[in-house]
Order: structure tokens, then sequence, then C-alpha cells
């Protein structure tokens, strides 16, 4: 579905008793940054693929698809919370990445990389969260309402592009122009299955637990932190958690006009351009 750009590989791991995906560029190890991007809930690694391409080629960027998303496989046993997602990308953050690594989170993988930086604060030196899930004590009601209706359709049978595209323009972005064909198609061909099907409901669910919130832990964070926020994100309201974020201690908010859920996609060469002055 996507050529990959010349700098851009394909490669495998196996970690914390996942068969990793995940795309690289730049340096193997040993680069002046390594880089680690992680996609939200439903998403996959070719998210990222502009940054892949785009930042400097002696930086080493990885970003691989999370357990049972695009061609990693399952988490080992029938448990989907974000303490079993948060295990795995541990393991693989460990095996794959021998010196300090920057975490750039989307979503759920912002609560993934701010719990990341917590359990190895001598491995993560820099936090960027985007449209990032977890700060505040529960997952908003508005959210809850947005994702009902197509949680509760998956049960019945696999959705198809006009359900994709109708959630897509309700709950993720602001100009219905970055909603890709190419996109829908990959989401109706990876939720056809019933057990991966399953397992995302599970993990739909698991987002709404206590444990699927940092927001108790944001004063404990000890690295320089970006957020990146669209002022429109209907998943999580922009200025709540602008208030949140005056939790982490030094932390930047930056809050962009008519955006969505995606600031990395959607005012991609604004959030570049932040990413860049951050990591310096």
């Amino acid at each position: 579905m996507w050529r990959l750009p010349k700098n851009v590989r394909e490669g495998r791991l196996e970690a914390g008793g996942v068969n990793f995906r995940y795309l690289e560029s730049g340096p193997q190890s040993s680069a002046a940054r390594s880089i680690l991007l992680l996609h939200g809930f439903g998403a996959r690694s070719e998210i990222w693929l502009r940054l892949l391409k785009d930042l400097p080629p002696d930086w080493q960027v990885v970003a691989p698809d999370f357990p049972g998303h695009g061609n990693s496989s399952p988490l080992p046993g029938k448990s989907r919370t974000l303490p079993e997602y948060h295990r795995a990308l541990a393991a693989f953050l460990e095996d794959k990445f021998p010196g300090k690594v920057t975490i750039v989170g989307s979503s759920m993988g912002g609560a993934l990389a701010t719990l990341l930086s917590l359990s190895h604060p001598n491995k993560v030196d820099r936090l960027v969260l985007a449209g990032a899930s977890g700060l505040t004590p529960k997952l908003p009601g508005k959210t809850v309402r947005l994702y009902f209706p197509y949680i509760l359709g998956t049960y019945f049978g696999a959705p198809g592009e006009g359900r994709f595209r109708s959630f897509l323009t309700k709950g993720v972005f602001f100009d219905p122009k970055f909603i890709e064909d190419r996109w829908l198609k990959v989401l109706v061909e990876e939720w056809k299955p019933r057990p991966r099907r399953m397992a995302y409901v599970a993990t739909a669910n698991a987002l709404r637990r206590p444990d699927a919130s940092v927001a108790s832990s944001l004063g404990k964070v000890r690295v320089p932190t970006l957020l990146l926020w669209g002022k429109n994100d209907a998943h999580f309201d922009c200025a709540e958690n602008e208030a949140a974020a005056r939790a982490i201690p030094g932390s930047r908010f930056v809050r962009f006009e008519n955006c969505g859920h995606l600031p990395m996609v959607e005012k991609y060469s604004e959030s570049l351009a932040e990413l860049k002055g951050f990591l310096g």
C-alpha cells in the first residue's frame, strides 16, 4: 500500500513476547540522537512516514507497529491494558536502543511515551506528546461517546470505508482533505479479521480503566517535554490538557488553530519545526 522512501527501511525485533515490525531511518545504532515514534490506537507506523523521511540523516528514527497493530504480532495472553502495551514497548526500547532516546507519542502513544519516561528515567532524555491520551484522570465522556457507536458496531461485523470516513471526519481531522483513500482501505482490511477486531475492542475498553491515565504521575516527569495539540481535537479537550500539562515541570505546550487530533499530520510543517527546535 505504501512505497517506502529510499532512506526508510523495514525491520523485525522479538521483544517482550511480541514480534515487532518497525520502520527505521538514519544510522542503526550509536546515532547522534535516537528517536522512538509511537503511534496511536488503531494506527500503524506508516503514520510517521513523512517524519522518518524528513528528520536529519544522522538521527536514528524508529517507528514500531504496536502489538496487534499493523504487522506486529499480538500481545501475549488475553490482557490488552495499557500496562501490558507498556511492558512490551519497554522491552522493545531496551533491546533496540543502547543509549538514550527521545520519545514522540501520539494519542495512546503519548500515554505510553509518558509511562516509558517514568519507568526508564535514565534511558529517555526528552518527551514529545501530540494529542496524548491519559493526561486527565479518566477518559473524557466525549471520547467515549465518539467511539461508542463504532466499537459497538464491530461486534456485529467489520466496518467499511463509509464508517471509517465518518469517524475520521467527526473525530480525527479538522480538515477532511487529510482523509486519504489508502488509509481507509488499510483500516478496512485491518479490522476485517474478527480476532483482531475483538483485540481492538478490548484495547478501546481498557483505555477507560484507571491504569490508562498518567495524570497523577505528570509531576514526576523529569525530562524536557513538548506538547503539541490541535485546538479542535475532538478526542481530548485542548484547554483541559493544557492545564494538565502545567503539572509537568518546565513543559512547553503548543496549540495549533484549525487542527484536530493529529497535529503531526494536519499541521506537519509547523509540528516538524517545533520538534526540530525542541531537539536542537
